[in-house]
C-alpha cells in the first residue's frame, strides 16, 4: 500500500487521538513528583522548615501533620483530586496546623488533664486518676478541634493568596472529598467532614479577596464499585 504525504500526517493525528480516548482516570490523578513539589512550594511561602513528606498506599483520601514534624499523604486522596490547585490547598491547610503550633497545644492540654488527674486520684484514691490521664494521652493523639480546622483552613486561603496561587483549591478539593461519599477517620484532613458551613466560610473569604475569582465545577466521582456493575 502506497502512503501519500496526506496519509503520513494522518496516521500519528490519529495515533494520539486514540492514546487520549483511552486515557484512563489513574493518569489524571495527582502524582507523587506533583505532592512533593506542592509541598515545597508551600513550605517556602508559608516561610517554614519543609518537614518529611511520606505518601501512605491507601485508599481513604485523607492527609495529616504527625506529631507536627512530618506530613502524609494517602495515594486515595491522590486519586481523588483533579487539579494540582487542590493538593496545594491541602497541603497548606497541614502546613497552617504545622505552623500555628496545633499539636503543641494539644500536648498541652492533655499533659494539664493528666497532672490534675494525678493529683485527684492521690487525694481522693480513687481510680479517677488513671481514666483521666488516659483521656490526657487520647487529646494528644486525636485529630484537631473544629476551631484548629477553621484557623488551618483560613491560613490555607490566606498562604494561597500570598503565593499568587488559585486560592480555590481547598474549596474544591473539600467539595470532591464530601461528594466522595467516604467514611471520615479518627484523626488527619479527614476527620472533620466539609459540611456546608464550612465551605461557605471558606468561599466568603476567597470572595473577600477577590470578589470576581470563578469556582470550578465538582462533580461526584464514579465509584469503582459502580463502574463494575455497568460493565
Amino acid at each position: 500500500m502506497r502512503h501519500t504525504p496526506m496519509m503520513k500526517k494522518i496516521f500519528p493525528a490519529l495515533a494520539m487521538l486514540i492514546l487520549l480516548l483511552f486515557q484512563t482516570p489513574a493518569q489524571a490523578a495527582i502524582s507523587e513528583d506533583q505532592v512533593r513539589h506542592a509541598w515545597r512550594e508551600v513550605t517556602r511561602i508559608a516561610e517554614m522548615t519543609e518537614l518529611p513528606l511520606d505518601i501512605k498506599d491507601e485508599k481513604i483520601p485523607n492527609a495529616w501533620v504527625t506529631a507536627g514534624k512530618s506530613v502524609t499523604v494517602t495515594t486515595g486522596l491522590m486519586k481523588l483530586l483533579e487539579r494540582e490547585e487542590e493538593m496545594f490547598g491541602i497541603l497548606m491547610h497541614e502546613a497552617g496546623h504545622a505552623k500555628l503550633g496545633h499539636y503543641e497545644g494539644r500536648v498541652k492540654n492533655s499533659v494539664g488533664v493528666g497532672l490534675l488527674a494525678i493529683l485527684l486520684s492521690e487525694a481522693l484514691d480513687s481510680t479517677l486518676g488513671d481514666v483521666a490521664v488516659g483521656v490526657g494521652a487520647g487529646l494528644a493523639t486525636a485529630g484537631f478541634s473544629r476551631e484548629q480546622e477553621v484557623a488551618a483552613d483560613d491560613f490555607a486561603t490566606d498562604l494561597a493568596f500570598k503565593g499568587g496561587m488559585d486560592p480555590t483549591g481547598l474549596y474544591t478539593a473539600l467539595e470532591r472529598i464530601a461528594l466522595s461519599g467516604g467514611k471520615t477517620q479518627p484523626s488527619g484532613f479527614n476527620s472533620h467532614p466539609p459540611d456546608d458551613r464550612r465551605l461557605q466560610r471558606i468561599k466568603n473569604r476567597i470572595l473577600e479577596r477577590d470578589p470576581d475569582i470563578v469556582f470550578p465545577e465538582v462533580k461526584k466521582a464514579e465509584k469503582e464499585d459502580d463502574k463494575k456493575e455497568e460493565n
